[in-house]
Order: C-alpha cells, then sequence, then structure tokens
C-alpha cells in the first residue's frame, strides 16, 4: 500500500508499544578467529562465550522447532534501535493513521519492505525507527557509512514496552511489563520468563536508557 506524510493533531493520550531490538554484536576479533582457527564455527564458541550464544539462537537445536533460549545468553546481546508504534505523521489507503501495533509490522519495517527501490528512501523507517549508532569504512577513497545493526532476524530479540502516548491501542489490551520475545524461524517466542527478574535483564535495560 502506499503511505504518505501528514499531521494530525486530534489524537487521544493514551498506551502505545515501543518495541526495543536486542541483537548479538559479533566482534572482528572473533570474526577474525572464525576464519582462522581450525575448529572454525564450533572453535571460535568454544572460545568466545558471545558466538555461543550467537550460534545457539541462530535456529532451533534437536527436534524441537524452537530455540533452546538460555537466561545466560541475554548477557551477550546489545539494544541496537527501537521502533515507536505511535502514529509518526504518515497515512495509508484513505487517510488511515498508520501506527505499529504488531511484531510481525515491526519485522516488516526492518527488513525494509517499505522501502522505495527507485529513490532510496524508506519513510516507515525514518519516522518510526530511532536509537541506532552509524559505523562508516573507507572503499576508493569514498567514506561509507552504514547503520551498526543487521535486519531482524532469527535470534533477535523484540522487547515490548508500554508508553504513554498517542493512542494507537486500547489501554486494557496492554500487557503492563515488559515483554522479550525472540524471532524464531517461523513466528516469535515469548521468553520473558526465563530472563526477566534476572541481574542481565536488569543491566541490559539500564545500559539501554
Amino acid at each position: 500500500f502506499v503511505l504518505s506524510y501528514m499531521y494530525s493533531l486530534n489524537k487521544k493520550v493514551g498506551v502505545f508499544m515501543q518495541y526495543d531490538i536486542y541483537q548479538i554484536k559479533v566482534t572482528d576479533e572473533i570474526h577474525d578467529y572464525v576464519n582462522s582457527n581450525e575448529g572454525g564455527h564450533s572453535g571460535a564458541a568454544k572460545k568466545y562465550p558471545l558466538y555461543h550464544a550467537k550460534m545457539e539462537t541462530m535456529h532451533a537445536r534437536g527436534d524441537s522447532d524452537k530455540i533452546d533460549f538460555k537466561s545466560e545468553y541475554f548477557s551477550h546481546y546489545t539494544k541496537v534501535c527501537e521502533v515507536d508504534g505511535r502514529f509518526c505523521g504518515l497515512t495509508q489507503g484513505d487517510s488511515v493513521d498508520y501506527t505499529v501495533t504488531s511484531k510481525n509490522e515491526v519485522f516488516s519495517i526492518l527488513n525494509q519492505c517499505y522501502l522505495n527501490e527507485e529513490t532510496g528512501e524508506d519513510i516507515v523507517f525514518e519516522k518510526h525507527v530511532s536509537g541506532y549508532t552509524m559505523k562508516s569504512f573507507v572503499r576508493d577513497g569514498k567514506t561509507i557509512e552504514y547503520r551498526n545493526m543487521h535486519s531482524l532476524s532469527v535470534g533477535d530479540i523484540i522487547a515490548e514496552v508500554p508508553q504513554i502516548g498517542y493512542e494507537v491501542m486500547r489501554t486494557e489490551d496492554v500487557v503492563k511489563e515488559t515483554r522479550y520475545f525472540i524471532v524464531e524461524s517461523y513466528g516469535f517466542s515469548d521468553i520473558t520468563d526465563i530472563i526477566d527478574g534476572s541481574d542481565i535483564a536488569v543491566n541490559r535495560i539500564a545500559e539501554a536508557v
């Protein structure tokens, strides 16, 4: 569908969802070790706990179709951005306010489903995604900048964080506390009970503020 940009001031104040995105960032040191040691990926996983967590959360293990997520893995995640669920000035169709109300929509935004390939613009990403950092490298004498994150993928975590602001859903439909979901090959799994209340989760949230 076509999205356009406009402002609307006639919004009720209520509860909306902010989606915090966590990913495991593999360092250059680990990448170099993966490519240089005889054991390859398994060798790096034995040496670096972060890479072990990365490998264990990339796909399901054994007979299960779900990732076997463990609480200690969360210490290796970094918050890379946040997605604003509120109305941010975009409309779709017959002036219907565009808001982000599901993890599936977050997945679409962070996988460039709204990218205009002709212009290179992605107005949905620009309006709703923030909090990411930029990195750069030099190629042929030119500095190339890119976002320090990858598209939302299997093993990444979405934290649903209720906020007060422009209303996009009924207050009674919103779970009050932050809930954590890991991206699976198909859908999402709620891992809140695994990491909620742990020192690791508290520290990760403090670092992200």
